[in-house]
């Protein structure tokens, strides 16, 4: 990250990173030959490339192929464009994901996600327009990646990218009733469709329905019998290949019948796709000025008449070609910055040849994983596919019937509901389940980027929220002797933004309880000036000998602060629980035991093992999957029974391996049943040299 993002969030990814980097031994590389293979990825696989993925790369690039090519033009109609601006999309996406691109499975071309959006920005805007907001989008992505902005996706979390994908989904089916019912409707939104839809029903074309639904029901059963479980190897392959190439097919079969009626009865029943542009395009900059409304309209004009497109989509093509980047990487840490660079190139590159603006999708993932992909340079034979097409086949696209392409996207828009996500939320975490159900009704009535914004402005406040009232651990401890003691434990460090509620809280702690107190700062591993004066109001508090305020298990670093700041020369320091008892009452030996008073957070009856704080996140599923040998394990250790029940209500794992001391580590990960342990530093690296935990600034900004 970036020297100021530093001072925000240690990601998950930075954590995995950390682990993968010590699972194997690597060898140590030049520096200027690691920048460039983790710049150019192509640099560092290409030189092992042998003949087997020579073939595997060829059959799941031609099968990925015969996925986009349908899809493409489906997805330029619903971005309101002619079909070969789709296919433009498709070949030079795939085609320059070949060198910058980091996961083998990802496929850069046309959305639905991405052609709704463009849509709701270029609805009655020229091709010009279209082109420029992929240029602006590329702009923004290269932007994202070169100044590592990669941890702003982190504040969409999982329930807010399932309820407004599954409300992008109910809008494009929506919008596709239209030529699957073969009426004409010119509204976009939501609301107003419905009512379009019910005031010309009567003007319903029955051929366009028929075939309309009939290539639905097709879709639908083709996904069925592709599913079937069967012994015969041949008879597997063949309902797989079946199963991919359902879109392919159905559009052929569909453009043969439109080829029948249209010239040999005289002209088919029901509305064609029209004229497609034949060729590949050409190679040029994009244009800077345009015609709106009749009149000529220069590059501030341009992007005026785009608004908010300019950051929304770059934002949602990030977004959701990172989370298929971490869907399918599962032996390697995603750099989501070097995917927000690749995008950005394949969206910079796709303005040269009127492309519309593109990321990964899920669909086509899914069948290049399926096929046993082994390098991005599926995307060679991908693009290949699709050109071939420009070249050859685009006068028979003409014939294509509008109502196939609305069965190929409903059928495509259904997948992208996210059904089974709702149970699982609702025992897991109430407040996301309705976040969710927010989100998508926000997505649906107001638009997908409204969805968007609300919903990541809700987590934030939400984040803030934990930031400001952390959990405070609060027991009262008594020695051998009945003396007792409080006992206190942050769960997070000491900021401005908690150090006024936990000056309060010591208040109210030392009003109610006229004894020693133990602030243990295990937790806390940075803490700022307003920290430090909060330290300095709580030790004004306890001035006597009876009644003090030790700290405990400070590390260096925060002793050091506190030199600086506070003018004080009677802090009292511990580092284990015994000192206390010999500090605080001079006895040398204290056998304590627990009495659980509060675990305050700001709110009653809260418990912090109770405590919902979105486990809906892919992060624990990664590490356990990075960790699938006897050689190489993972273990939980002092997971609470609540904790264990949601991971075992969202991981379909059995496998998880649960300690609850550390000797028991030894005994599960060595088969030993003494572990005599010692520790030894690893690293924590985020791309600084000398950098420690402990000095790391705003570090941990949270338990991970």
């Amino acid at each position: 990250m970036a020297p100021w993002s530093l001072s925000f969030w240690l990601t998950y990814e930075e954590v995995l990173s950390l682990m993968v980097a010590n699972v194997p031994n690597r060898p140590k590389e030049s520096k200027l030959k690691k920048f460039v293979n983790s710049r150019i990825p192509i640099t560092e696989w290409l030189p092992k490339y042998t003949k087997n993925d020579i073939v595997a790369d060829f059959i799941a690039g031609l099968t990925v192929g015969l996925t986009m090519m349908p899809q493409s033009i489906a997805y330029a109609g619903l971005a309101g464009l002619s079909p070969q601006y789709g296919l433009y999309t498709a070949f030079i996406g795939s085609f320059t994901y070949i060198f910058f691109g980091t996961i083998k499975e990802v496929s850069i071309g046309p959305t639905s996600l991405m052609a709704i959006i463009t849509q709701s920005y270029v609805d009655g805007l020229p091709i010009e327009c279209v082109v420029l907001l992929t240029f602006m989008a590329g702009v923004v992505e290269l932007l994202m990646g070169v100044f590592r902005l990669g941890f702003l996706v982190e504040f969409i979390s999982s329930p807010i990218t399932s309820g407004f994908t599954s409300a992008s989904a109910l809008i494009i089916i929506l919008a596709q009733l239209k030529p699957l019912l073969g009426i004409k409707s010119h509204s976009h939104d939501f609301l107003m469709m419905v009512i379009e839809i019910f005031e010309n029903i009567g003007e319903t074309r029955l051929p366009d329905v028929s075939l309309g639904m009939g290539c639905i029901m097709f879709l639908f059963a083709i996904k069925r019998i592709s599913r079937i479980q069967t012994r015969n190897r041949n008879l597997r392959k063949s309902l797989w290949f079946l199963g991919i190439s359902k879109n392919a097919i159905c559009v052929f079969l569909t453009s043969l019948l439109g080829i029948y009626l249209h010239e040999c009865r005289g002209g088919a029943p029901f509305k064609l796709t029209g004229e497609v542009v034949q060729g590949l395009p050409s190679f040029s900059f994009p244009n800077l000025t345009a015609v709106i409304d009749d009149k000529p309209v220069n590059f501030k004009g341009m992007l005026e008449s785009l608004g908010w497109g300019v950051i929304v989509v770059p934002f949602v093509a990030v977004l959701a070609n990172v989370a298929i980047a971490k869907s399918y990487a599962s032996d390697v840490v995603v750099d989501a910055n070097q995917e927000m660079m690749t995008l950005g190139f394949c969206n910079l590159l796709g303005s040269c040849v009127q492309a519309m603006p593109s990321c990964g999708a899920f669909t086509r993932s899914a069948v290049a994983s399926s096929s046993d992909v082994r390098t991005p340079l599926q995307g060679l034979y991908s693009a290949s596919v699709i050109m071939l097409a420009l070249s050859l086949l685009t006068p028979y696209f003409y014939y294509i019937p509008k109502a196939a392409l609305a069965a190929v996207l409903i059928t495509a828009a259904s997948s992208l509901i996210d059904y089974e996500i709702f149970p699982k939320l609702w025992r897991t975490d109430k407040f996301d389940f309705l976040l969710t159900i927010f989100t998508f009704v926000v997505g649906v009535i107001f638009g997908v980027e409204i969805a968007i914004v609300s919903g990541a402005l809700i987590n934030m406040i939400r984040l803030l929220k934990v930031w400001t009232r952390p959990v405070i651990f609060t027991f009262i401890r008594s020695g051998r002797q009945g003396r007792e003691y409080l006992y206190l434990k942050p769960e997070l460090g000491l900021y401005y933004p908690t150090a006024d509620y936990l000056t309060e809280y010591i208040k109210k702690q030392h009003k109610n309880h006229k004894c020693p107190m133990a602030l243990d700062c295990q937790n806390v591993l940075h803490i700022d000036y307003a920290g430090c004066k909060a330290l300095e109001t709580m030790l004004n508090l306890y001035n006597d000998k009876e009644v003090q305020l030790i700290l405990l298990n400070v590390s260096p670093i925060i002793k050091g602060k506190l030199k600086t700041v506070l003018d004080k020369n009677n802090l009292i320091y511990c580092q284990s629980s015994n000192e206390i008892c010999d500090k605080a009452f001079d006895l040398q030996i204290c056998s304590e035991e627990e009495v659980p008073l509060t675990l305050s957070n700001g709110n009653k009856n809260d418990n912090l093992k109770e405590r919902k704080l979105s486990l809906y996140d892919n992060a624990l599923e990664t590490m356990l999957n990075l960790y699938n040998d006897k050689e190489v394990q993972l273990i939980l250790l002092n997971v609470s029974p609540i904790i264990k029940g949601k991971l075992k209500t969202v991981l379909d794992k059995n496998n998880l391996i649960y300690c609850q001391s550390s000797n028991e580590i030894c005994d599960k990960a060595f088969d030993l049943q003494i572990c005599s342990e010692e520790e030894v530093p690893l690293t924590l690296s985020n791309g600084n040299k000398n950098d420690n935990l402990k000095e790391r600034k705003l570090s941990l900004y949270d338990n991970v």
